[in-house]
């Protein structure tokens, strides 16, 4: 995978002109999409609110390979790696890390609406509901820490790839690598050189795919602007605002002193993941580059067997960005009706959290979701409130997407910097300002 990188650079005598590159750039082209689309909803906001699905379409040709992906990365990654100490020692380290991390995150959104209290003075929702079933539909409403144990573990292998449940899919590629690895080596090697030739024809489809990026990103911002309009986050832009100001803050101070730690520039690995980042910017999905983020970390130095378990894990138990976010929202809504929690409210917030948060990993619109499971379960503030965060969670989804995906770059660089061999010097050097050290560990 690493030798064919997303968008290789053609031989100096091959290069076209300038401006030609600029043209066929995808950075370019999103941008220049996005900005197309904002227009085209102020102008035509009725045409541009039924443009939703070219934006799903987009992003479910980018789910429709993210199971065998996942599964492809992870057999390889293990088998190379050769052993089960390995796998489980990337496995622990990970997850300390996503608990530590998404910890300080919450802090920081609890701090953060304390402070700024974005919900003084904004009007109740007059005719809201206080039935969570009305903003949360089918069984998620009721997912709890117990049904996610229960569900983790695929009891059909076929069932698992054809819902995209990607933690069931890493179990089960877990358990495939680890049966491979006590097989003989003749029999190991041509099923090896298999996946590994299978993973290359998965990663081409990725790319033609994006292709396809500008358009996906012209149909979501079209969309929201169309049906929303600039006057939707302006009634509560506060909410946004500071939600974003938090998150600002997450990022330059907590990922980018976990980086200055492990000796890569946080600037340097945002300029590597430009175009996956103004993918997320434009759709608002953080699912829709999980692929092309495990390539692009793979090519940036780091072990196929940290990227293909990292990644996939911290998809569901690294989101940086609702860690951040949820607990504003929560607060938020109690400060709307005038109700203040204290410092043991919000310790038993931020508890719940840290259950609910995980039993919502693989759901569709889990942020929202995970919100609305925290609100019913601590009973701190009314369910009826969440029409406020509804009315734009599109706007906080995009940010949190944003979050996320670099918070898991982060946590992948991290851990492979911690794992002996983990990550290769020279490239890691170039994709991230890496300095290596003879010391091992962060």
């Amino acid at each position: 995978m690493s030798t064919t990188a997303l968008d290789t650079a053609p031989d100096s005598e091959a290069r076209p002109p300038r401006w030609r590159r600029v043209l066929t750039n995808t950075t370019f082209q999103v941008l220049v999409a996005a900005v197309a689309a904002a227009i085209f909803g102020m102008v035509a906001p009725a045409a541009a609110s039924n443009m939703q699905p070219v934006a799903q379409a987009f992003i479910a040709l980018i789910q429709m390979l993210i199971a065998p992906i996942v599964f492809l990365v992870t057999v390889t990654g293990i088998v190379a790696t050769g052993g089960l100490k390995a796998v489980g020692r990337i496995a622990v380290r990970a997850l300390v890390y996503f608990e530590i991390v998404t910890t300080l995150g919450m802090l920081i959104g609890l701090l953060a609406v304390d402070l700024l209290r974005p919900g003084a003075g904004v009007a109740r929702p007059g005719h809201a509901s206080g039935d969570i079933s009305n903003y949360v539909k089918g069984d998620a409403a009721n997912t709890s820490f117990g049904a996610f144990l229960a569900d983790v573990v695929p009891d059909n292998a076929v069932n698992a790839f054809a819902t995209g449940h990607i933690i069931q899919v890493l179990i089960f590629a877990v358990l495939f690598a680890i049966a491979l690895l006590r097989l003989p080596m003749g029999v190991t090697t041509p099923i090896l050189d298999a996946c590994t030739k299978l993973t290359e024809v998965f990663f081409r489809m990725i790319r033609m795919i994006m292709l396809l990026a500008p358009v996906g990103t012209f149909g979501a911002v079209a969309a929201t602007v169309g049906k929303y309009g600039p006057e939707t986050l302006t009634a509560l832009m506060r909410l946004v605002a500071v939600s974003a100001l938090a998150l600002a803050f997450f990022v330059i101070v907590v990922l980018g002193s976990v980086a200055r730690l492990a000796r890569f520039s946080l600037l340097r690995l945002i300029g590597t993941l430009r175009r996956e980042l103004l993918v997320v910017l434009g759709t608002s999905s953080s699912e829709a580059v999980l692929p092309q983020l495990m390539q692009r970390l793979e090519d940036a130095g780091c072990r196929r067997s940290v990227v293909g378990l990292v990644v996939p894990t911290g998809f569901s138990f690294n989101l940086d960005g609702v860690a951040v976010v949820v607990p504003i929202c929560v607060v938020f809504i109690g400060q709307v009706y005038g109700i203040p929690l204290s410092a043991g409210d919000q310790l038993g917030l931020f508890l719940v959290f840290l259950v609910l948060s995980k039993g919502t990993a693989g759901i569709s619109g889990s942020a929202f979701i995970t919100l609305a499971n925290t609100v019913a379960a601590t009973a701190l503030v009314p369910v009826a409130g969440l029409a406020l965060v509804l009315s734009v969670d599109r706007f906080l989804s995009l940010i949190r997407a944003l979050t996320n995906v670099l918070g898991n770059a982060v946590a992948t660089v991290v851990v492979a910097r911690w794992e002996p061999d983990g990550l290769d010097p020279v490239r890691a050097a170039d994709a991230l300002g890496y300095r290596p050290k003879n010391v091992q560990g962060v």
